[in-house]
């Protein structure tokens, strides 16, 4: 029973970590290609050099934070699940980190247009719209926490 439980989350695993570290690579090739100059050299604009530096850095860390927080989901509810727990508590902080650093990532690559050398900062919709998603489903997945824990302690 535990392993048909858990046998299409193991699958949904593997394909984060394969999908994931393709695009981590690829964000990281871009990111070090900014500094040297291939394959997109960053147009540095003065009084901007600071903003673009920090995008550049952010967006690589936030990218690396949210695969990691997102495989640590994944990994405590396989674990959890193994051991008989549907839905464990660890997991709700997990959910409100990956908000934290999927707005930051988000907001990054909607400004990487500044190192092509515009001078505007850019905010939209999907910023705003995807971490209060990932802030509901924690929500929602706290309040299961709380039913499954007052369940199991039910005779």
């Amino acid at each position: 029973m535990k392993q048909n439980s858990t046998k299409s989350l193991k699958w949904l695993t593997g394909a984060v970590i394969v999908i994931g570290l393709m695009a981590l690579a690829l964000i990281t090739v871009q990111s070090f290609g900014f500094f040297s100059g291939t394959p997109q050299k960053a147009v540095w604009i003065e009084g901007f050099k600071g903003m673009q530096i920090s995008l550049i850095i952010l967006r690589l860390v936030g990218a690396i934070s949210s695969f990691a927080l997102l495989l640590a989901f994944l990994f405590n509810s396989i674990k959890a699940q193994n051991n008989g727990v549907l839905f464990p508590r660890k997991n709700v902080g997990i959910l409100f980190g990956l908000a934290v650093t999927t707005f930051i990532t988000l907001f990054c690559m909607e400004n990487m247009h500044l190192m092509a050398g515009t001078r505007h900062i850019s905010f939209g919709f999907d910023e705003l719209f995807v971490p209060i998603i990932i802030c509901i489903v924690a929500i929602i997945y706290r309040n299961a926490v709380q039913v499954s824990e007052e369940n199991s302690l039910t005779i």
